[in-house]
């Protein structure tokens, strides 16, 4: 018999063996967590995970609402969420990455009042921090930030979010920013936020969000004065009240002023009544508006005459101010109609556009049993009858009114090149309807016409 051959296997730790540089790009696709635990490894994993120059910590668990467009109150004493929060803080002492690419902290409704935010966030800013990202959601009262984040020379990316207190002191200066979003904070005056603008010199990209019905939010003219400034997104009360006076227009003496030279994207998404004003904006390519009313417009008809394309979300307080605009520059045009009779202002709008190429009308947001009404015009816009190639109707109910309107885009549209009708699809008799509409005549005979269900 044979005697038995026993082979020693040797396992060769090949990845142990590879450059650090490599060992912390292998960390930088894992959680912070797991990143950590690979420290019993061997020695030559012990100190990798604190030198990454990315740390993400999440401290939202499963019952928690990672939403920023809500904050949920919740006092439970959890000991793991505990935990995880001494974790975060020995990890942070015990970083020492000469660079901080990204910090991202969240905070969820269950953390403890006790937690130095201010200590982490001063560390981040000794590690040249050049993305920050701070979203704290806890029940206790807002946390002031410690000062030095505003005068952090290394900054490019701040986030900040729910119970973070705004509070900018003379001295701050943010010469690296380009990016800065703001959701749901709390402000502390309207002088210490315009200070703040007016001390970031190369910000590029403005996001905010507001809850004006939040007590804490204490500003009364959200002042966006920013030389620099190339896309702006600003939404504030952004769901629409259900009650039936939801359209009832009250002046709360609040505004919205921007004053931006540099500006191309504007998006503005507004429907806590305030008022506006929109100036200096002779560059803007984009803008969507979305607000419940525009009182103001003599003061932006300037401004707004400037836009190359337009995302427009009629009420009768906005379209009929807005067809009163001379839309020099623009060539697209969305109308999104939401309880408006808005086809004979769409015609005064579709004449002080004479450079217009494309429309579209999306009727996806309209409540059903708005009324229609419709005058066979006069004259025809001359965006009809030289510049218009494309024409789309989405959510098309096949009322006469309705009907009447594409009728008259068909036959007035010289240059047309392509047009697009989608049938609401629970209408009865929808089959017949498309058959209708691929019959109604035109003056172009090179469009091409597509009726879908």
């Amino acid at each position: 018999m044979a005697a038995a051959k026993i082979e020693e296997m040797v396992y060769e730790d090949r990845i142990s063996a590879l450059p650090e540089d490599l060992l912390v790009t292998i960390l930088l696709h894992v959680p912070i967590k797991d990143a950590i635990a690979t420290m019993i490894l061997s020695k030559r994993w012990r100190f990798i995970w604190t030198i990454l120059p990315k740390l993400e910590y999440d401290f939202f668990s499963d019952g928690d609402e990672d939403d920023d467009d809500k904050v949920v109150d919740n006092d439970d004493d959890d000991e793991s969420k505990k935990t995880s929060w001494c974790f975060f803080d020995k990890s942070m002492e015990l970083h020492k990455a000469p660079v901080l690419t990204t910090l991202l902290i969240k905070l969820g409704p269950g953390c403890s009042s006790d937690i130095d935010v201010r200590k982490w966030i001063a560390k981040a800013v000794d590690h040249r921090v050049v993305v920050l990202r701070f979203k704290l959601s806890c029940s206790n009262g807002p946390t002031r930030l410690p000062k030095r984040i505003y005068t952090c020379g290394t900054l490019k990316e701040l986030t900040l979010a729910h119970k973070v207190l705004l509070d900018f002191p003379s001295s701050c200066f943010l010469p690296s920013l380009v990016f800065l979003e703001l959701l749901f904070v709390v402000y502390k005056d309207d002088a210490s936020l315009d200070r703040f603008f007016s001390h970031c010199p190369v910000l590029n990209i403005l996001v905010v969000k507001r809850n004006r019905r939040n007590r804490d939010d204490n500003i009364t003219k959200f002042s966006v004065k920013i030389p620099s400034l190339e896309g702006l997104f600003y939404v504030s009360d952004e769901i629409i009240s259900s009650l039936p006076d939801e359209d009832e227009v009250v002046d709360t003496g609040k505004c919205l002023a921007i004053d931006t030279p540099a500006l191309l994207d504007l998006t503005i998404i507004d429907h806590s009544g305030d008022s506006f004003s929109i100036e200096n904006m002779p560059c803007l390519d984009f803008a969507l508006i979305n607000v419940k009313s525009f009182p103001d417009i003599d003061k932006s008809k300037t401004s707004l005459s400037a836009v190359r394309s337009l995302v427009l979300y009629m009420t009768d307080q906005v379209i009929f101010p807005f067809s009163t605009v001379k839309f020099s520059r623009l060539m697209k045009l969305r109308i999104c109609p939401h309880r408006s009779d808005w086809l004979e202002a769409l015609l005064l709008l579709l004449k002080n556009s004479p450079k217009l190429t494309e429309l579209l009308v999306d009727y996806a947001f309209t409540p059903d049993g708005i009324p229609l009404s419709w005058n066979q015009p006069n004259s025809i816009p001359g965006c009809l009858s030289s510049q218009l190639k494309f024409f789309e109707y989405r959510e098309y109910g096949g009322r006469k009114e309705e009907k009447e309107f594409v009728m008259y885009i068909l036959a007035n549209s010289k240059r047309l090149r392509k047009a697009i009708i989608s049938v609401k699809p629970d209408l009865e008799n929808k089959n017949l309807i498309i058959e209708e509409l691929r019959d109604i005549p035109r003056v172009s005979t090179f469009v091409e016409m597509i009726c879908v269900g």
